[in-house]
């Protein structure tokens, strides 16, 4: 990059700032307005490129453009694997390789013939997009399925299909080359086989062989902690090039193969480099997906822009049905899961990479209408973001595999008081769902009627195999500090740093917390609210209760007869942490004296007979 920099126009290191800024608004303001990213990203390209004309991507970056892309790419595509566990591959398998095979060869069938009918262009140049089309990719799956967060099965399923899909489809799109450029029948088939049998060899044995030496290196502690993450990133690097020197496209497969295999230790110093490159994932898709709206040029789509409504017509509602129909029938999927399958597979940088630079192939080699293939594929792209983007979240709810607002809570402690700040939630429509390794806590809180599974917080099957349609926050609320910031680390990769919350931990004698603050997630309640602090007051016979009138909470808390821990507002709650000023309006929750109990149970009754809610749940 300082090479780039060094030679290019003195330009160029504001005009990337500028990308890299615009890709971070784009994502803060998706994250406020609860819209896709991706759709906020590809407007800011716009805005930039087509719009304004601040940045041309090629004139920026000249011949580096795709280069840096394809890189781009296969961290992106590292990471994918990376996150891709044995156990979620095991459990998806059957459909996943359906997806990537007869599904594959559904989509390319269909895009083929489909491209050459409504756009008119050669049977080469259709050949060629429609094996380019397969692919769809992490760099828009995965931040669709995290703005969406269904449940069950789907999710994996999608981002497996993702992950996987993309070196097959660059792999098809090189096979389609290859038999345009090829005369000779026997000669085609021949080359073809080669050409597969090298890609699968070169990117599969490559990637393996850099897993292999990486994975021994990391295990030996052959690789200082501080250089694990830069060393594994230059694995990376180097196997996808040293796959491309064998053979074009490989490297793709070579990275992805290197991902999964790493996937397979639950090591520190792997989930060290996946939380980097989570970061890392979001910085490069923020560039890369402004980059490419930005290299749209308006003269190049008109003549494909009509035509391209209704080709992207028929890869949303004819392809990928017809995909999804093949990859799962006769399996256990129901027919909401299937449903929703058919409403995600939007387009993204690798079939905009592939594309371009196969495009130029084709030109080189004189084919008819190949300049047609990069334009139209622009249009793919922009045409399934903008469609799956709006319809996947509202499609995944009306099928019940995803909630409008995932306003509820994760309560690890299914003791008395998580048993009682779940019975108060519940009683205001505030969906909540209560792990602990006690069975009589677990007993104790089904027998209360508020849903409980008897598991580990910290066991995999609680970030995979719970339902957490609704589920939005965690709070750890065990007696253990250890195991309570362990769970909020655990859990701040689904719901994010935000919204994990637990205990305050105990004080050593010498003043200072058995467990360091950066490894805390946030407090809740007032300073010094600790698990032994709620046992003993619980002990006493303090309950927790919801009060709505500011007065009462006020005068109560000053006279230390009330410890506030959530407010509800509206149908939305929020846990109130260290230091937040006391709320003037809504219900508050929290832990209540023995004397005050009667006064706000009065409370909340005045305010039923003025505004019924409902018949109320007695307090476990």
């Amino acid at each position: 990059m300082t090479a780039i920099l060094a030679a290019g126009d003195t330009a160029v290191g504001p005009a990337l700032a500028l990308i890299l800024g615009a890709g971070m608004l784009a994502q803060w303001l998706a994250w406020r307005t609860q819209i896709p990213s991706i759709i906020a990203l590809l407007l800011a390209g716009l805005l930039l490129g087509p719009v304004t004309g601040i940045v041309d991507p090629d004139e920026l970056l000249g011949g580096t453009l795709f280069p840096l892309v394809s890189l781009a790419v296969a961290v992106i595509l590292f990471e994918g694997g990376l996150d891709l566990p044995p156990r979620e591959l095991r459990s998806t398998g059957t459909v996943v390789r359906r997806l990537i095979t007869f599904g594959a060869v559904v989509t390319f069938l269909v895009a083929w013939f489909s491209a050459r009918e409504i756009f008119g262009i050669s049977n080469e140049a259709a050949l060629v997009l429609g094996a380019v089309l397969v692919v769809t990719g992490p760099t828009v799956v995965g931040p669709l399925l995290r703005f969406v967060r269904p449940t069950g099965t789907t999710g994996p399923i999608l981002r497996a299909e993702g992950v996987l899909i993309d070196p097959i489809g660059a792999t098809g799109a090189l096979l389609a080359f290859e038999i345009v450029v090829t005369d000779a029948p026997d000669e085609a088939v021949t080359r073809l086989i080669g050409v597969l049998l090298l890609t699968i060899v070169a990117g599969a044995g490559l990637g393996l062989a850099a897993a292999l030496a990486l994975d021994t290196a990391l295990r030996r502690f052959l690789i200082p902690d501080q250089l694990a993450v830069p060393v594994t990133f230059a694995f990376v690097v180097a196997s996808f090039v040293a796959a491309n020197q064998v053979q074009e496209e490989a490297g793709l497969l070579a990275v992805t193969v290197l991902g999964i295999y790493l996937a397979r230790h639950e090591s520190s110093t792997i989930r060290q480099v996946l939380e980097f490159n989570e970061s890392l994932r979001t910085l490069l898709i923020s560039v890369l997906f402004i980059l490419l709206a930005a290299r749209i040029q308006a003269d190049a789509l008109k003549d494909v822009l009509v035509p391209a409504i209704g080709f992207v017509a028929v890869l949303v509602l004819v392809a990928r049905p017809l995909s999804v129909l093949v990859a799962t029938v006769r399996t256990s999927l129901n027919w909401r899961e299937r449903m929703f399958l058919m409403t995600m597979a939007p387009r993204g940088i690798v079939a905009a990479a592939v594309s371009a630079i196969f495009a130029i192939r084709l030109e080189e080699e004189n084919v008819p209408d190949a300049s047609k293939i990069v334009p139209i594929v622009f249009l793919v792209i922009i045409g399934t973001i903008v469609v799956y983007g709006f319809f996947a979240g509202p499609a995944a709810r009306w099928l019940g595999l995803a909630e409008a607002q995932a306003n509820g809570v994760l309560i690890a402690g299914s003791h008395a008081v998580g048993r009682g700040l779940g019975t108060e939630l519940d009683k205001r429509n505030i969906k909540t769902l209560l792990v602990d390794t006690d069975p009589y806590n677990v007993t104790r809180a089904i027998a209360a009627g508020l849903p409980a599974r008897r598991m580990s917080v910290l066991s995999e099957e609680a970030s995979h195999a719970l339902d957490l349609r609704g589920i939005g926050r965690l709070l750890a609320f065990t007696s253990n500090d250890e195991a309570n910031a362990l769970a909020t680390a655990r859990f701040a990769r689904v719901f994010g740093r935000r919204e994990v919350f637990q205990l305050a931990p105990e004080k050593r004698r010498a003043g200072d917390s058995a467990v360091p603050e950066e490894h805390l997630g946030r407090i809740i309640g007032i300073e010094g609210l600790t698990y032994s602090t709620l046992d003993e007051h619980s002990r006493q016979g303090w309950r927790v209760r919801g009060a709505r009138s500011s007065n009462i909470v006020t005068a109560a808390v000053e006279a230390d007869l009330f410890i506030p821990m959530v407010r509800v507002a509206e149908g939305r709650m929020s846990f109130l942490c260290r230091n937040d000023p006391l709320p003037t309006e809504g219900d508050v929750i929290g832990l209540a004296a023995p004397s005050l109990l009667k006064q706000l149970d009065d409370d909340i009754a005045a305010h039923e007979d003025t505004n019924p809610t409902g018949a109320q749940r007695p307090a476990p």
